[in-house]
């Protein structure tokens, strides 16, 4: 489930004094049961230093029925698979295979604008190109298998909003021609180079671009009444964008391999790197990932229901991978309560509260809300005792209530508050408040 109610972007922000030498591995055990006991989360954890694991844990296992998993059990990664397509990228850059200042045109002429399209542009997300994974009028086209001819159709059809240097825009379709210039250049297939280049050398089991004998991966999830699966993308349509699993622990020995420069040299690694000097939001197949006065690089990564992500710091020889899911509680809250700890900063665990009202109760909230001041409906219905809601053109939502007029979908950060003697509501995510009158 994806909302959009309120586009934004939560970092992990401000500065830090001293870093822990000695995590509090029990207080970040404590910490993921906490999230584990009340049923906000399911996924995988793991924390390097000094290039060793000391720490993993699968959680929220426990509340599903009849799964099996173990230490192999594998996550869609989504996003952070372009740190890998740009590895590959990279490597080939570096063995005079190809040129940052190579035009798209060389390879796909007819992508609109190619011949002023570079690498470093596909890379940057500098291209002007959009996002061929959300269609104008199917944002989940991808949940079906589809060819190769209509996805560059689709790329094609979208054309580009700017043009090249202009500006800054994440780009899935830049990063799935990248992945195709790869297997052009080198006349195999994603998955091949992949194991190859990655997943051989550095004798990762459980890292691998998917195929149809990929085996024992953990599904997604939505929380409603209960976990249920989630239908999420066809991952063989969006192959180099997000479509590798791995575990939380191939995923720091990949991190912390790349910053050992076990795969790439290190003037190529800082080629990767955002330049924060200039407010760089995204390098070369890296992000920067502020925590404090700590600078993190890595990626995250999203599907219609796994939320991860992998940072690296290299003062302090730390890594950090999650992957979860199931999501009731913020996966960067997640992320910031584990870096908490991980640093010695005080740290509260979050209170989970709720209450369950009658169905009777919710009839005065029911009905569909608008403003001038936001471009989205919001309809509000119940099944049983559960409030739902649905914005224009997304998919419905389950909201938990935790007053009488007051619920909550933690996961998105939303918050709706009810004033059904004034015919209002007051939509509240991230700290954006908006107020809508019902129609």
């Amino acid at each position: 489930m994806k909302l959009k109610l309120i586009t934004s972007v939560i970092t992990i922000l401000f500065g830090f004094q001293v870093f822990a030498q000695n995590i509090d591995v029990q207080k970040i055990d404590n910490f993921i049961s906490h999230i584990e006991n009340n049923n906000r989360g399911i996924g995988s954890v793991s924390i390097f230093k000094n290039g060793k694991e000391v720490y993993n844990k699968h959680f929220g296992k426990s509340n599903l029925e009849n799964v099996q998993y173990n230490s192999e059990t594998k996550y869609q990664i989504g996003s952070i698979t372009k740190v890998i397509t740009a590895t590959l990228i990279f490597e080939l850059i570096e063995n005079n295979k190809l040129r940052l200042e190579d035009k798209l045109s060389k390879f796909y002429p007819k992508i609109p604008n190619s011949d002023k399209i570079t690498i470093k542009n596909l890379l940057e997300h500098s291209s002007g190109l959009g996002d061929f994974t959300a269609k104008k009028d199917s944002i989940t086209w991808l949940t079906i298998k589809v060819s190769e001819n209509k996805i560059f159709e689709e790329i094609i059809k979208q054309g580009v909003s700017f043009q090249p240097n202009e500006k800054v825009a994440y780009s899935n379709s830049g990063y799935y021609l990248l992945a195709k210039i790869t297997e052009k250049l080198l006349n195999k297939n994603y998955a091949t180079i992949v194991a190859e280049k990655i997943t051989i050398p550095l004798n990762l089991k459980n890292l691998t671009s998917i195929t149809e004998g990929t085996k024992n991966i953990s599904p997604s999830y939505s929380y409603t009444h209960k976990w249920e699966k989630v239908t999420d993308f066809e991952f063989s349509n969006i192959i180099g964008v997000g479509d590798i699993v791995s575990t939380t622990n191939d995923l720091n020995i990949f991190l912390s391999s790349l910053f050992q420069y076990k795969i790439l040299k290190k003037e190529t690694i800082e080629q990767m790197k955002p330049d924060y000097t200039k407010k760089e939001p995204f390098g070369r197949g890296l992000m920067f990932i502020p925590f404090y006065e700590r600078s993190f690089y890595g990626h995250g990564g999203d599907t219609y229901g796994t939320h991860c992500m992998v940072a690296y710091n290299e003062q302090d020889h730390l890594g950090l991978a999650f992957a979860i899911n199931g999501e009731r509680f913020p996966h960067n809250d997640f992320a910031i309560g584990i870096l908490s700890i991980i640093y010695g900063k005080d740290y509260e665990f979050p209170a989970f509260k709720s209450i369950t009202l009658k169905s009777e109760d919710l009839d005065e909230f029911l009905g569909t809300y608008s403003s001038p001041n936001f471009p989205l409906k919001l309809t509000i219905t119940k099944e049983g005792n559960i409030l739902k809601g649905q914005a224009t053109g997304q998919p419905k939502f389950s909201l938990e209530a935790y007053e009488t007029t007051k619920f909550k979908l933690d996961q998105a950060g939303l918050k709706l508050e009810f004033l059904p003697e004034e015919k209002e509501m007051i939509l509240n995510q991230n700290g954006k408040k908006v107020k809508m009158r019902k129609e």
